[in-house]
């Protein structure tokens, strides 16, 4: 779809810094600020106006880097105003544009509807998730913070205990037993707080169903899978997904002197990355089609982590196909495609 206006936001706690593009003028970018909350919002649409007087919000596309929270005043607005939406990785953009000289609130907002204008064919436009997907969301991020606490405190002991020193391993270990029961009292309060909504919500319970009858795909895997990409709204291809989980392998070649291997790209949800490494080393020892697949790779000498890398893929691929096919996984099922390929 072609837009007249591009509007590039950079969002901040307690500011908007806008820069509006007209496509029958492209050298022409008007800038302004407005407060973000809903007094400022609301002065958006006048503030373009009083510059064009053709400005319509539904010849427009809004595009914004994703910074959580503080997007929500802007997001809802626009969701409000039937607007179309592109909230984009802050990295693709950055790298998008190159070396920049400076930086600045205005310059972000500039270089941000430069990228929107010029990347229409990439446009993803952006759909809310359902309120009860949200509050899993969040709850899934505050059950993963209390994890890395617990592995902070937990690790040192650890190390003394490998050193030799059971004596300070266990006078730490017993300094912080209440801690740590506390901890775990509260993971395990959140993730029964998790299974309640995923099991009083009939579409979630069938995603959620779904995704962990493939093996290797466990319950923080299964969640956090449904709530990046949108209940497998927002993507639905597994090259598309495997590229956001950062396991795609991209050529890496130039020439006739450059041949480097296949890489990844660090452009990734980390989260999600970490959760496909788990799950393949669990579908390695669980699955024996992919146990078998592994062991052959290893032994015809490729590299551990680029085959466990390829495991992340199949299971993707696996995910996907079952949420499309609304059937859980089969393990005979098109084995050649998504077993031993």
């Amino acid at each position: 779809m072609s837009y007249q206006f591009y509007v590039g936001v950079d969002v901040s706690k307690s500011w908007l810094d806008i820069a509006v593009a007209n496509s029958r003028n492209s050298t022409e970018v008007l800038h302004f600020k407005v407060e973000n909350n809903d007094e400022g919002l609301a002065r958006v649409n006048g503030l373009i106006i009083a510059k064009w007087d053709d400005y319509s919000i539904s010849h427009t596309l809004f595009c914004m880097e994703a910074t959580g929270l503080y997007c929500y005043p802007l997001l809802q607005f626009l969701y409000l105003n039937k607007a179309a939406v592109w909230v984009e990785n802050a990295v693709q953009i950055k790298r998008s544009v190159g070396i920049q000289r400076g930086k600045s609130d205005k310059i972000d907002a500039l270089r941000i509807v430069r990228y929107a204008a010029k990347n229409t064919d990439k446009v993803r436009l952006w759909e809310p998730a359902r309120t009860i997907v949200d509050k899993l969301k969040h709850l899934s991020a505050l059950r993963e913070r209390l994890v890395q606490t617990k592995k902070k405190l937990v690790v040192p002991v650890e190390e003394f205990r490998q050193m030799g020193n059971d004596m300070m391993a266990k006078t730490l270990e017993k300094a912080m037993r209440k801690s740590i029961k506390g901890i775990e009292d509260d993971i395990a309060g959140i993730e029964k707080q998790m299974k309640d909504i995923i099991d009083n919500d009939s579409h979630l319970k069938k995603l959620y169903t779904l995704a962990t009858s493939v093996i290797g795909i466990g319950f923080v895997t299964a969640v956090n899978l449904i709530v990046y990409t949108n209940e497998f709204k927002a993507i639905k291809d597994a090259r598309k997904l495997a590229c956001y989980c950062g396991v795609a392998p991209f050529e890496h070649t130039s020439g006739s002197s450059i041949k480097g291997r296949s890489k990844v790209s660090h452009m990734a949800n980390k989260k999600l990355k970490t959760n496909l490494h788990m799950g393949s080393l669990s579908s390695v020892r669980l699955d024996e089609g992919l146990k078998a697949y592994y062991e052959r790779k290893v032994a015809e000498g490729k590299n551990k982590l680029s085959v466990l890398n390829a495991v992340k893929n199949k299971l993707i691929a696996r995910v996907i196909a079952v949420v499309k096919r609304e059937r859980p996984y089969e393990k005979n099922y098109n084995t050649n495609a998504l077993v031993l390929s």
